[in-house]
């Protein structure tokens, strides 16, 4: 993973990813550059703290392999202690979620897309078996690209006409516009300029302001230079707030409950504190 964020950086920092970003969230960009900083700090303050230690050892006559030995030892000891305080603050997890959106980026999206086509196979044979009210498909975070690829795959298999009137999308918290910055997601955008088509899929799209994990009301049409025939938005672009059903109320309780904000939009809530957007309610509406 050390190799994965040093690769990562030279795009997004060398190459002016983060430049990219920016210009459609910044505040997602400085979330992408969390990673990037904390890997570098933990490389500096290990070769700090490694040298100050071996500095008095030097004094005394100690060298040569002993020396190394000893250094080996610390530099280990020390970037085992930053990768536990990596997970504590989620700085692996989120990279986990930056990396397999670069990978998807780089069109390395084989194996993703032989699942996808596996499961738009199995949702049609439940429906031959079992034909149900309504099927939604619904991606959460970086879910949103895989709950794309698969409404485009089961229009694709014709599932639109078996599904006609049923079929509902519904993304939570997308980051959809992280492969605009990407020229080789040629896949993706096809299957967004296939979505956009009429009829269209009736696609609501949540997101909130106080979740910096996510594009906030960015249309991802637009963001991915992807061309949309017909006239009006799509998909439906719904802003709601997420603080407060936590009750947080300042920035710092804002940014140090990012992590668990971004769940947020899965959990169900009191009316008073709902912001207006209900999962569960969504879901069981006529």
């Amino acid at each position: 993973m050390l190799a994965a964020v040093l690769s990562f950086a030279g795009w997004y920092v060398g190459q002016a990813g983060v430049l990219r970003i920016a210009r459609m969230s910044g505040r997602v960009a400085l979330c992408g550059l969390y990673p990037v900083l904390f890997t570098a700090g933990s490389l500096i303050a290990t070769a700090a703290v490694t040298a100050v230690l071996l500095w008095p050892l030097q004094l005394l006559g100690i060298g040569g392999w002993l020396l190394g030995a000893i250094g080996a030892l610390l530099v280990l000891g020390q970037l085992m202690l930053a990768w536990r305080l990596a997970n504590q603050v989620g700085v692996v997890w989120l990279f986990r979620s930056i990396r397999f959106t670069h990978r998807l980026g780089q069109a390395r999206d084989g194996d993703l897309r032989g699942r996808v086509a596996e499961l738009a196979e199995r949702i049609l044979s439940l429906e031959q078996q079992d034909p149900a009210d309504q099927v939604w498909l619904t991606g959460h975070s970086s879910g949103s690209f895989v709950m794309t690829m698969l409404a485009a795959e089961l229009r694709r298999q014709g599932a639109d006409q078996q599904l006609a009137g049923r079929l509902r999308l519904l993304s939570l918290g997308q980051n959809l516009a992280n492969l605009a910055v990407h020229g080789k997601a040629r896949g993706f955008h096809a299957d967004l300029a296939l979505l956009a088509q009429e009829p269209r899929l009736p696609w609501l799209d949540i997101t909130s302001r106080d979740d910096y994990l996510c594009f906030a009301a960015v249309d991802p049409y637009q963001s991915c230079g992807v061309h949309r025939p017909g006239a009006g938005s799509y998909p439906e672009l719904r802003l709601i707030p997420l603080a407060q059903r936590q009750g947080l109320t300042s920035l710092g309780e804002l940014l140090s409950h990012q992590f668990d904000l971004h769940f947020e939009y899965l959990r169900t809530a009191p009316p008073e504190r709902s912001g207006g957007f209900d999962l569960i309610e969504e879901l069981l509406a006529p």
